[in-house]
């Protein structure tokens, strides 16, 4: 077999991340009187994603980033609240959504028939060790990696060097990594020098993705891991 095992990403790659997120900052701006509009839900998706790209460029750390990113939207959208109560708030109601992607389940059972899967993610640590602890994925993951808990984040190869290093795999070549980001998942297996899936959810992969493999489905993702 090519490869001895698979390092995946949790959010956007196995999770429907967007639609746990809808739900969670639903219940947030419910909980601090805000509006649960169109508008308010845009403003906190864009701000959000800014700040995670700021992490993933070492520009800020996630402790900060849990914060400010609602400290931000306060500011913009003019509503009063405390951003850490709010940040708190989230993360809770966050940890317990556990909406999977269409055949993420049949995706990971397979997988683990035949070798070890470990999650490498950016996540906060409190989210994912909650969604965890009660989930159809948990018997097919055999560990996790959390930057949060290694004080690295991808793109960093330090998350890659140590989900293998769990694994017990030495040789870069018999890892592959499984990931819908281009500049976190896909930028960490290159500097950690291993393969890499890009997950595009149906969608075409952009030209210089700089992934080894493109995949469009979990069955085409399922192909490749096994060979």
């Amino acid at each position: 077999m090519r490869y001895q095992a698979l390092l995946s990403d949790a959010d956007g790659t196995l999770f429907d991340f967007r639609a746990g997120e809808k739900n969670a900052i639903a219940t947030t701006f419910d909980r601090f009187h805000i509006p649960v509009t169109e508008e308010n839900t845009s403003l906190y998706h864009r701000i959000n994603d800014a700040q995670w790209k700021k992490l993933e460029r070492g520009e800020t750390t996630q402790q900060k980033l849990r914060v400010d990113r609602f400290r931000e939207f306060l500011d913009q959208s003019g509503y009063a609240a405390d951003p850490e109560e709010m940040s708190a708030c989230f993360v809770i109601q966050l940890g317990q959504q556990r909406i999977l992607l269409p055949g993420a389940e049949d995706f990971c059972r397979l997988v683990s028939e035949k070798m070890p899967i470990y999650l490498i993610t950016n996540g906060i640590s409190a989210v994912q060790r909650s969604r965890f602890t009660d989930c159809v994925l948990t018997p097919y993951i055999s560990g996790m990696v959390i930057s949060e808990e290694i004080g690295h984040s991808k793109p960093h190869p330090a998350m890659i060097h140590k989900a293998m290093a769990d694994a017990g795999v030495t040789d870069p070549r018999k890892a592959v990594v499984f990931g819908d980001s281009i500049t976190a998942d896909i930028a960490a297996a290159n500097n950690a020098g291993v393969d890499s899936i890009l997950y595009t959810n149906g969608g075409n992969a952009p030209e210089g993705h700089g992934a080894t493999y493109a995949a469009r489905d979990f069955e085409e993702a399922l192909r490749i891991v096994l060979g």
